[in-house]
């Protein structure tokens, strides 16, 4: 029931166009420093929140609809919030155990939140890579290939079999934060706009 109520939402309706900032297939050596200046100063503030709007697509179903992430070093919540009338969940995940909680009270379990998002709604979302993606930073767990604006401003990275594309950053920010992302993997898709984000001490 999950899965079918939430694939029937439509991604396409979340953001515009997806056209990106010119880039340069090789990394210029200031665009490389900048990207390693920002995961210096963003590698240890494991303590943070933001919220926004989030499509998901596996080529031939999706859905989209408003969320909140809450990350607590290693552990995160993920809630999620369809249009009025769908039903909506929250994810709960640490260090070995994940939690699927629905609204109506069920709990669904599994070793992680990506083999949950996969099993119960057939979204492919790699969410411990994406708690780095959505910093604008590279994972630390595989080589990535960034690329850079003319600017030297990031501007994509390729990861893990993901390309990950920035479309715009909070320049109120220090450094500043990406405001949208656009990850694709074969059909696989997610979609994220950014609304707020917050800081905390550990």
């Amino acid at each position: 029931m999950l899965r079918t109520i939430t694939c029937a939402l439509l991604c396409a309706a979340l953001m515009g166009g997806c056209a990106t900032r010119p880039r340069v297939a090789l990394a210029p050596a200031d665009g490389e420093q900048q990207l390693s200046s920002r995961e210096s100063a963003l590698f240890e503030r494991t303590h943070f929140s933001l919220n926004g709007r989030i499509a998901v697509s596996n080529g031939n179903d999706g859905g989209s609809g408003r969320f909140f992430w809450e990350q607590r070093g290693p552990a995160f919540t993920l809630r999620f919030v369809a249009p009025v009338g769908a039903q909506n969940w929250r994810i709960e995940s640490q260090p070995g155990q994940a939690l699927l909680i629905e609204s109506s009270g069920a709990v669904r379990v599994a070793a992680t939140a990506d083999e949950l998002l996969q099993r119960e709604l057939g979204w492919r979302v790699p969410s411990r890579s994406l708690r780095y993606w959505i910093l604008g930073m590279r994972a630390p767990e595989s080589d990535a290939t960034p690329s850079f604006d003319e600017a030297g401003n990031l501007s994509s990275l390729s990861q893990a079999g993901w390309q990950i594309d920035y479309l715009g950053f909070d320049q109120t920010q220090q450094p500043p934060l990406p405001t949208k992302l656009f990850a694709r993997s074969g059909k696989n898709e997610v979609r994220i706009s950014i609304r707020t984000w917050a800081f905390d001490s550990p």
